[in-house]
């Protein structure tokens, strides 16, 4: 048998001597007649394996510049090398539901610490959170924390009045709820000591100023009076700054009796209630009373205004409910007639602390269904009252759940109890968390109310 070799010219090899040659590969191959022919093989690699690209790293941090309505919240991001985005996932649950805008990390490999503001929140309320990473080498969230914004009472500036008249005037107000049903009333009298007050009007739950007014009416002519407006929701009392104002007409001198208040003392004092005591002396005179009372000498509310005429002084009495356990509060009496006011001097009580009952206990039912993604988990139950305890009258409060794999958190919502004292609710949890768990815990808290103590329970989910 005839080889034959194929020679390379010398001008094709100075060429491609200029080139690093690929390392040659032996080839063999054995032809019939026991010759054995070996070729060299060039140009042949194998690709390298490749590497899996590193997710970036994240801790959500701390809040700071915790106010009614914003807070200012942080984390670390480290990008890993790879072009990273992050964002902050928050709301009032662990399903959180708003997010902020999307911003950019870089690509280095060093901790950096990104902060965000959240605002337009909702006074006196917890808020849930965490940092959200981006990068080709995938998606991170860092674990959930909480913060509370403060109590946003509600704002109130006295306007000036319109529509005076000899007994008469129409005074004005702007009050803003910040986001809480708000109730409003004007003070008034012929000194900053007011002594008189128009009845409470709701004025909403809104977010902006709303101007309010309120008729003064069976006032003397030619008398300058004092006036002010006193705002009030779930988060606090506030007044607006004193205003005056003169009655048109001629003042006219009253020699009337003056309507005397005296004796007032509080009595029958409970966590939630007290009896008001006093005496009036009308002097025959067609008199009205009340009580102001408050937890400050703003007072900012009053009793059921009440009419007596007469001689010789006369016992009063009002009952107080409502109130809140472990206080004190202000009260004065109130007296007038057409011609003169009568307001006694500034007295306190304090109410008794509540006396809180065990539960009998919390009852917890769980349930799930395994989807592709995620577990949705429902539970459902009721908190048990002892027999001396009546359910309408004391079923409110949270209840907290908790799923947890091993010792770690990974799931956690909290439920407001309804007036029956049952509750439910659905943990959706990524089943990328289970790591092959086929048991859970499901923990249930209940954080107590003015009258029963806190309870827990717990159970098992077999998955």
């Amino acid at each position: 048998m005839q080889v034959s070799e194929t020679v390379t010219p010398t001008a094709n090899l100075r060429a491609a001597s200029t080139k690093k040659p690929p390392r040659p590969r032996l080839l063999a191959m054995r032809l019939a007649g026991g010759l054995v022919v070996v070729a060299l093989i060039s140009g042949m690699s194998a690709a390298a394996p490749a590497m899996a690209a590193t997710p970036p790293t994240v801790t959500t941090g701390v809040t700071s510049l915790v106010s009614g309505d914003s807070a200012v919240i942080s984390a670390t991001v480290n990008p890993n090398g790879l072009t990273t985005t992050y964002a902050f996932q928050y709301g009032a649950t662990t399903n959180y539901g708003l997010q902020t805008s999307t911003k950019s990390a870089g690509s280095g490999t060093n901790i950096m610490t990104v902060q965000a503001t959240l605002s337009r929140l909702a006074a006196s309320t917890m808020y849930h959170f965490r940092i959200v990473a981006t990068s080709p080498g995938g998606t991170v969230a860092g674990t959930d924390a909480t913060f509370t914004t403060a109590k946003m009472p509600p704002a109130a500036t006295t306007g000036q009045p319109s529509a005076v008249k000899d007994t008469s005037a129409t005074v004005n107000a702007a009050i803003n709820p910040n986001g809480k049903a708000t109730t409003y009333a004007f003070q008034y009298g012929p000194s900053t000591n007011y002594g008189l007050q128009t009845p409470s009007t709701a004025v909403g739950a809104g977010t902006a100023n709303t101007t309010v007014g309120g008729t003064l009416s069976g006032l003397l002519a030619g008398t300058a009076y004092h006036y002010r407006v006193v705002a009030t929701s779930s988060d606090g009392t506030v007044v607006g700054a004193d205003v005056t104002f003169l009655t048109t007409g001629h003042r006219v001198d009253s020699t009337g009796p003056l309507p005397a208040v005296s004796d007032a003392a509080a009595v029958a004092i409970s966590a939630s209630g007290a009896q008001l005591n006093g005496a009036i002396n009308p002097v025959g005179t067609d008199t009205t009373w009340y009580f102001d009372i408050g937890l400050t000498t703003d007072y900012g509310l009053q009793t059921t205004p009440q009419k007596m005429s007469g001689l010789g002084a006369r016992p009063i009495n009002v009952r107080l409910t409502g109130l809140q356990s472990g206080s004190t509060y202000h009260y004065r009496l109130v007296a007038y007639n057409a011609t003169r006011l009568d307001v006694g001097p500034d007295l306190t009580f304090n109410t008794k602390p509540a006396v809180r009952t065990h539960p009998v206990g919390l009852v917890i039912n769980s349930s799930s269904k395994r989807g592709p993604t995620r577990l949705n988990i429902a539970v459902s139950g009721r908190l048990e009252l002892p027999a001396a305890i009546t359910t309408a009258a004391r079923c409110s409060g949270t209840v907290e759940i908790e799923v947890r794999r091993g010792n770690d958190t990974i799931g956690l919502r909290r439920v407001t109890l309804r007036p029956d004292c049952s509750y439910s609710l659905h943990i959706l949890i990524p089943t990328i968390r289970l790591h092959g768990y086929a048991q859970l815990g499901v923990f249930g808290f209940y954080a107590g109310n003015a009258v029963l103590l806190p309870s827990g329970a717990s159970r098992a989910l077999i998955l």
